[in-house]
């Protein structure tokens, strides 16, 4: 039986706060050279204030990884910096929350027998425990995490269409998030139904609806599941 899915990515949709952002300017502040150190932390809050947008970045997780590569970092040294990032931010260092609200829209929708998921790139640590902590684990379908978009999304979402037998009606899946070429643009390419979170008025692509926040689309993802 056909299953409308609704998709939500983390950081900056599910879990708000530019703590993360920091905690990972820090962690890649430890590892550039002295006179980049400064540079790294100023230029994620350049980023997080509106002020500049190193390497075109979508969210405050780009502009921090392209200051480390501007500092002379690659992949390899820059994934233990975020992994130790998401380690400070899973000991309960930073402040986050989920948006106002969101439980009950999550109790709405799947009481309207929408089905939940989370999908992000984040890994497992600094997500579960929050999840569990703030009282979401249990409105939500499935998590996955490490997901590696926007490379994997249209195959992730396939998979999903697949799975809840939505093949022939991919708008049926809604998915939602703040980096278009990560939720949005995939999302659309098949089909499906996808608001963006354009916090920083990007305006990088067309959506099915589009606001600052995600508190502004509830209506709109009511509506889309009274609908399906």
């Amino acid at each position: 039986m056909p299953t409308p899915t609704l998709v939500l990515d983390f950081d900056g949709t599910v879990c708000l706060g530019d703590d993360p952002v920091r905690l990972y300017a820090q962690e890649v502040s430890r590892r550039v050279s002295a006179p980049w150190r400064e540079r790294v932390l100023t230029g994620a809050e350049d980023f997080l204030a509106g002020r500049s947008r190193p390497g075109d970045a979508q969210d405050g997780y780009q502009a921090v990884h392209a200051l480390g590569f501007a500092a002379g970092l690659d992949r390899a040294s820059m994934s233990p910096a975020y992994l130790a990032s998401r380690e400070r931010l899973d000991a309960g260092e930073g402040e986050v929350g989920p948006p106002p609200g969101l439980g009950e829209l999550l109790d709405d929708v799947r009481g309207a027998g929408v089905q939940t998921v989370l999908l992000t790139n984040a890994p497992g640590t600094g997500v579960f425990g929050w999840l569990d902590a703030v009282g979401l684990s249990d409105r939500l379908d499935a998590v996955i995490t490490d997901a590696g978009k926007p490379a994997t999304m249209l195959d992730l979402l396939g998979g999903l269409l697949t799975e809840a037998d939505l093949e022939c009606r991919p708008d049926r899946l809604l998915s939602i998030g703040d980096v278009w070429a990560n939720d949005v643009g995939p999302a659309l390419a098949l089909g499906c139904t996808a608001f963006h979170i354009d916090r920083f008025d990007l305006h990088r692509g067309r959506s099915s609806r589009t606001a600052t926040t995600f508190v502004e689309l509830y209506g709109a993802v009511r509506d889309w599941a009274g609908r399906h």
